[in-house]
């Protein structure tokens, strides 16, 4: 699958992206907000095969941002349900992408996908509290926080509290933030 966009292109994996993937998800700026991280690139290789498994299964979606053929970061959908039309959105980019709007435009290119080629109605997200930046983009696309799972995952051996966002199909305005 690819969805070409203004000036990115979301693509699927291909085995040969596994550096770039170990390279972010072992970035400890990239995992600092995020639940995986790897410390080797063999170890990396159960996200390879994930991606993999979850495209195969029908229960995901995730894609490489991709810039003039050079990988930026992923992002996707995992736990689809086709029974309820809804999925969790997960998302990383590399920090020297950071503010540039990249994020902003493979998101808009996921959720145009979703709603209208998946036929989900439902997206939901989970952040952790510390993550301003997530939390700006998924308010940039109208998701609504919904509430606080209070100390519901252990990260570093410390209990974390993560926000509860979703955005529905015909809240996101002519497929626009």
């Amino acid at each position: 699958m690819n969805i070409k966009l203004n000036t990115i292109t979301l693509r699927a994996f291909r085995p040969d992206d596994l550096a770039f993937v170990f390279s972010g998800l072992s970035n400890p700026v990239v995992i600092k907000h995020y639940g995986i991280s790897y410390s080797t690139e063999s170890a990396c290789l159960e996200q390879m095969s994930w991606y993999q498994s979850i495209a195969e299964q029908g229960t995901g979606c995730w894609l490489v941002i991709e810039s003039a053929g050079t990988p930026l970061g992923a992002l996707g959908l995992n736990n689809i349900c086709h029974d309820h039309k809804n999925a969790e959105l997960g998302y990383w980019l590399l920090p020297q992408h950071w503010g540039k709007g990249i994020m902003q435009e493979a998101l808009q290119g996921l959720l145009s996908h979703a709603f209208n080629e998946l036929k989900l109605h439902r997206i939901s997200a989970e952040v952790e509290i510390e993550n301003l930046k997530s939390q700006q983009l998924l308010q940039v696309f109208n998701f609504t926080l919904e509430g606080i799972s209070r100390e519901c995952e252990i990260k570093d051996g410390e209990y974390i509290s993560l926000m509860n966002y979703s955005l529905l199909s015909h809240e996101l305005k002519n497929n626009r933030p």
